[in-house]
């Protein structure tokens, strides 16, 4: 997990791809090219993204999460999600801004042009004419060109936020890991650290995609609800209706889902737990023939997380059902309430309602949903990766931890600050003019050794030579 200086590898396309390249992603093509003439190998990969790298955002949040703590000073917990919102809510918001535009706008619009273009060839219709329903045919398509154009440079670009976040929570996890007390390593595993690093922060990949969702999500329906009023009338609120009376129910089967994340994390932690000791006493377990016992409790811890998880899966597969069924009733009520009022449906309203519901069935049946269910396993993960940051830092300075000291650089001046222990409030008394026992400068020596990537497990034991 350590910085170190390795062979040099091909600048990554994407960095200096031009806006068209990165629109149309014309910058994988060599990748794919090559990888058609011959097998993928390791010289052939590319440096990572300057912005990608887990140093500066390492610091970033190391730096932030300090002064979250001396924010706090004892009035309130330290929150990591406050850290997250002060690195990139800014960021995020323009993200969800970018996907209002398409969601209530370029997706909304398609629909309105297809009803003028199906208008045109009603039999008795003398208000759209060919030139008109020439553009209206230009529009559905230009829409459709447009979300594509949009959607996916969006995708690509939360999907990095969502990786920015795990590399700096994972490198946040390792250098408090490194700074550990005698007491913290009494309260925690090998075990808990790696599930944090592999499992917990890979819930901001997921989470991050279905956020905006939450809020454009009602706006859409608001908005689809209003057209289609101007279609079907009042029938139109009725398959609305149905619609959101599902609403309770998943946000019910959301907030199930988060508690049974945390059930399921403290059951892995305890398996792994075991499993640490079980490999540590293997030698004596092996002299004293006490396999089967050993082997029961793991099968006993495992079918305990077994059972969590396998609840998690069948709230899943219910929201998940919802895409199947929910908007193919919405639009069988809306249609069958429009009909038994002695009103006659015509073909541009079928075509215009279905496409409408069309897009509440992905924005309300499929996102919205899923974004109830993955913030909530995010927002669990975040308060066990706040609770592993909260454990009590060793007394004792760790030679080569960068996070004791912070440097910026300002072109080539290089400005030392020096930085207190987080959560440790004893010190030792230091007399006025003596010497300090280690200089500043032996802080900074090994400063990029100690850069966390989140590729691998935390040596929570480089921390017990410290306290003895």
């Amino acid at each position: 997990m350590e910085t170190t200086k390795r062979k040099s590898q091909p600048v990554h396309p994407r960095a200096k791809a031009n806006p068209l390249s990165a629109l149309t992603f014309g910058w994988t093509l060599p990748i794919f090219w090559g990888g058609l003439k011959k097998e993928m190998e390791e010289h052939d990969l590319y440096e990572p993204l300057e912005e990608h790298a887990s140093g500066p955002l390492g610091d970033k949040f190391a730096r932030l999460w300090e002064e979250e703590v001396a924010s706090a000073a004892g009035k309130r917990t330290p929150s990591l999600l406050r850290v997250i919102l002060r690195a990139y809510a800014a960021r995020c918001m323009l993200y969800g801004f970018v996907l209002l535009f398409m969601e209530c706008g370029i997706r909304i619009a398609q629909p309105v042009f297809l009803g003028k273009l199906v208008e045109y060839y009603s039999p008795d219709q003398k208000t759209v004419k060919p030139r008109e329903a020439y553009l209206y045919a230009g529009a559905v398509v230009l829409c459709s060109a447009l979300n594509v154009f949009f959607v996916h440079p969006y995708m690509m670009a939360i999907l990095h936020m969502g990786m920015k976040f795990r590399v700096a929570c994972c490198s946040l996890i390792y250098r408090k890991s490194l700074r550990l007390s005698k007491t913290a390593l009494g309260e925690t595993t090998v075990g808990q650290v790696v599930n944090l690093l592999s499992n917990d922060v890979n819930r901001f990949d997921v989470a991050i995609i279905f956020l905006h969702y939450l809020w454009i999500g009602p706006l859409a329906t608001i908005i689809v609800t209003y057209f289609m009023w101007l279609e079907i009338s009042w029938a139109a609120v009725v398959g609305v209706g149905f619609m959101l009376a599902f609403i309770p129910l998943q946000a019910y089967l959301g907030k199930r889902t988060s508690v049974l994340r945390l059930k399921t994390a403290l059951r892995t932690d305890e398996r792994v737990r075991l499993m640490n000791e079980i490999l540590s006493g293997i030698q004596v377990i092996k002299m004293y023939t006490w396999e089967k016992p050993f082997a029961d409790l793991v099968v006993k811890a495992r079918k305990q997380e077994i059972k969590e998880i396998r609840a998690t899966s069948y709230i899943r597969g219910v929201l998940t059902s919802f895409i199947m069924f929910t908007t193919r009733i919405c639009l069988f009520f809306s249609i069958l309430a429009f009909v038994l009022v002695n009103n006659v449906i015509s073909a541009k309203q079928v075509f215009v309602v279905t496409s409408f519901y069309n897009i509440l069935r992905q924005t309300m049946t499929v996102f919205f949903p899923q974004g109830i269910a993955q913030v909530a396993e995010a927002t669990i993960s975040i308060k066990r990766l706040q609770s592993f940051m909260l454990y009590e830092d060793t007394s004792k300075p760790v030679p080569g931890l960068a996070e004791i000291q912070t440097s910026t650089k300002k072109g080539k001046e290089l400005i030392v600050t020096p930085r207190e222990s987080v959560l440790s409030t004893e010190a030792a008394d230091i007399k006025e003019g003596t010497k300090p026992i280690l200089e500043p400068e032996t802080f900074l020596k090994n400063e990029d050794n100690a850069k966390g990537n989140g590729k691998s497990g935390a040596p929570l034991e480089s921390g017990e030579e410290d306290d003895k």
